[in-house]
Protein backbone atom coordinates (compact mmCIF):
# COMPACT_ATOMS: atom_id res chain seq x y z
CA UNK A 1 0.00 0.00 0.00
CA UNK A 2 2.79 2.42 0.89
CA UNK A 3 4.43 1.96 -2.52
CA UNK A 4 1.11 2.64 -4.26
CA UNK A 5 0.65 5.87 -2.31
CA UNK A 6 4.17 7.00 -3.15
CA UNK A 7 3.55 6.20 -6.82
CA UNK A 8 0.35 8.28 -6.81
CA UNK A 9 2.33 11.18 -5.35
CA UNK A 10 4.90 10.78 -8.14
CA UNK A 11 2.06 10.67 -10.67
CA UNK A 12 0.76 13.92 -9.22
CA UNK A 13 4.20 15.51 -9.61
CA UNK A 14 4.36 14.29 -13.22
CA UNK A 15 0.83 15.57 -13.80
CA UNK A 16 1.75 18.96 -12.38
CA UNK A 17 4.75 19.21 -14.70
CA UNK A 18 2.63 18.19 -17.70
CA UNK A 19 -0.18 20.56 -16.75
CA UNK A 20 2.18 23.51 -16.24
CA UNK A 21 3.79 22.78 -19.61
CA UNK A 22 0.39 22.54 -21.28
CA UNK A 23 -0.58 25.86 -19.72
CA UNK A 24 2.44 27.53 -21.28
CA UNK A 25 1.93 25.97 -24.69
CA UNK A 26 -1.86 26.05 -24.89
CA UNK A 27 -3.58 28.40 -27.24
CA UNK A 28 -7.09 29.50 -26.29
CA UNK A 29 -8.40 26.75 -28.57
CA UNK A 30 -6.49 24.10 -26.56
CA UNK A 31 -7.21 25.46 -23.08
CA UNK A 32 -9.68 22.62 -22.48
CA UNK A 33 -6.81 20.11 -22.55
CA UNK A 34 -4.99 22.10 -19.87
CA UNK A 35 -8.15 22.19 -17.74
CA UNK A 36 -8.73 18.44 -18.16
CA UNK A 37 -5.11 17.65 -17.24
CA UNK A 38 -5.42 19.94 -14.21
CA UNK A 39 -8.63 18.21 -13.12
CA UNK A 40 -7.12 14.72 -13.37
CA UNK A 41 -3.94 15.85 -11.61
CA UNK A 42 -5.95 17.46 -8.83
CA UNK A 43 -8.02 14.34 -8.25
CA UNK A 44 -4.97 12.08 -8.13
CA UNK A 45 -3.17 14.58 -5.88
CA UNK A 46 -6.04 14.85 -3.43
CA UNK A 47 -6.34 11.07 -3.34
CA UNK A 48 -2.62 10.52 -2.81
CA UNK A 49 -2.26 12.85 0.14
CA UNK A 50 -5.53 12.07 1.90
CA UNK A 51 -4.96 8.32 1.60
CA UNK A 52 -1.40 8.75 2.85
CA UNK A 53 -2.75 10.36 6.00
CA UNK A 54 -5.26 7.53 6.45
CA UNK A 55 -2.45 5.02 5.93
CA UNK A 56 -0.50 6.49 8.84
CA UNK A 57 -3.62 6.64 11.01
CA UNK A 58 -4.43 2.99 10.30
CA UNK A 59 -0.94 1.56 10.57
CA UNK A 60 -0.27 3.59 13.71
CA UNK A 61 -3.41 2.23 15.31
CA UNK A 62 -2.46 -1.35 14.42
CA UNK A 63 1.03 -0.93 15.83
CA UNK A 64 -0.29 0.68 19.03
CA UNK A 65 -2.72 -2.19 19.57
CA UNK A 66 0.02 -4.76 19.02
CA UNK A 67 2.48 -3.18 21.49
CA UNK A 68 -0.11 -2.51 24.19
CA UNK A 69 1.40 -3.63 27.48
CA UNK A 70 4.88 -4.20 26.04
CA UNK A 71 7.96 -2.77 27.73
CA UNK A 72 8.71 -0.43 24.82
CA UNK A 73 5.09 0.68 24.29
CA UNK A 74 5.73 4.36 25.07
CA UNK A 75 8.70 4.59 22.68
CA UNK A 76 6.82 2.89 19.85
CA UNK A 77 3.73 5.07 20.31
CA UNK A 78 5.96 8.15 20.30
CA UNK A 79 7.58 7.03 17.01
CA UNK A 80 4.17 6.65 15.37
CA UNK A 81 3.26 10.17 16.53
CA UNK A 82 6.49 11.50 15.04
CA UNK A 83 5.55 10.01 11.65
CA UNK A 84 2.18 11.72 11.75
CA UNK A 85 3.64 15.03 12.91
CA UNK A 86 5.95 15.04 9.89
CA UNK A 87 3.60 13.70 7.24
CA UNK A 88 0.30 15.39 8.09
CA UNK A 89 1.43 19.02 7.71
CA UNK A 90 3.24 18.26 4.43
CA UNK A 91 0.19 16.42 3.09
CA UNK A 92 -2.32 19.05 4.24
CA UNK A 93 -0.35 21.98 2.83
CA UNK A 94 0.05 20.11 -0.45
CA UNK A 95 -3.69 19.51 -0.64
CA UNK A 96 -4.44 23.12 0.25
CA UNK A 97 -2.10 24.68 -2.32
CA UNK A 98 -3.30 22.24 -4.99
CA UNK A 99 -6.92 23.26 -4.46
CA UNK A 100 -6.08 26.98 -4.39
CA UNK A 101 -4.09 26.60 -7.62
CA UNK A 102 -6.95 24.78 -9.32
CA UNK A 103 -9.51 27.36 -8.18
CA UNK A 104 -7.36 30.30 -9.31
CA UNK A 105 -7.05 28.56 -12.68
CA UNK A 106 -10.78 29.00 -13.01
CA UNK A 107 -10.29 32.65 -12.11
CA UNK A 108 -7.73 32.99 -14.90
CA UNK A 109 -10.17 31.45 -17.38
CA UNK A 110 -12.80 33.99 -16.32
CA UNK A 111 -10.34 36.89 -16.43
CA UNK A 112 -10.69 37.54 -12.68
CA UNK A 113 -7.27 36.28 -11.55
CA UNK A 114 -3.90 37.34 -12.97
CA UNK A 115 -1.99 34.63 -14.81
CA UNK A 116 1.20 35.34 -12.86
CA UNK A 117 -0.57 34.46 -9.60
CA UNK A 118 -1.77 31.15 -11.00
CA UNK A 119 1.72 30.42 -12.31
CA UNK A 120 3.37 31.13 -8.96
CA UNK A 121 0.81 28.93 -7.23
CA UNK A 122 1.39 26.15 -9.78
CA UNK A 123 5.15 26.12 -9.14
CA UNK A 124 4.54 26.34 -5.38
CA UNK A 125 2.27 23.30 -5.68
CA UNK A 126 4.98 21.42 -7.53
CA UNK A 127 7.51 22.24 -4.81
CA UNK A 128 5.08 21.29 -2.04
CA UNK A 129 4.35 17.90 -3.62
CA UNK A 130 8.06 17.29 -4.06
CA UNK A 131 8.60 18.08 -0.40
CA UNK A 132 5.66 15.90 0.63
CA UNK A 133 7.10 13.02 -1.39
CA UNK A 134 10.47 13.40 0.35
CA UNK A 135 8.89 13.52 3.82
CA UNK A 136 6.54 10.63 3.08
CA UNK A 137 9.13 8.27 1.62
CA UNK A 138 11.31 8.68 4.70
CA UNK A 139 8.39 8.27 7.13
CA UNK A 140 7.02 5.26 5.26
CA UNK A 141 10.42 3.61 5.35
CA UNK A 142 10.64 4.02 9.12
CA UNK A 143 7.01 2.98 9.52
CA UNK A 144 7.67 -0.18 7.48
CA UNK A 145 10.44 -1.15 9.88
CA UNK A 146 8.05 -0.78 12.81
CA UNK A 147 5.40 -2.79 11.00
CA UNK A 148 7.88 -5.57 10.21
CA UNK A 149 8.99 -5.70 13.82
CA UNK A 150 5.61 -5.61 15.52
CA UNK A 151 3.05 -6.79 12.98
CA UNK A 152 4.90 -9.70 11.34
CA UNK A 153 3.31 -12.97 12.41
Amino acid sequence: MAQFLLITTLLTIAGLIATITMGFLASPAHAAQHVLAALVTMLVGLFSQSMTMFFFIGSGKEIKEKVKGAADEAAVVQRTRVFKSRVFPAAMYSILILMVTFITGGGVALGKTPRWMHLILAFTTLVMYGRAYWVEIRAMSENARLMEKYLAD
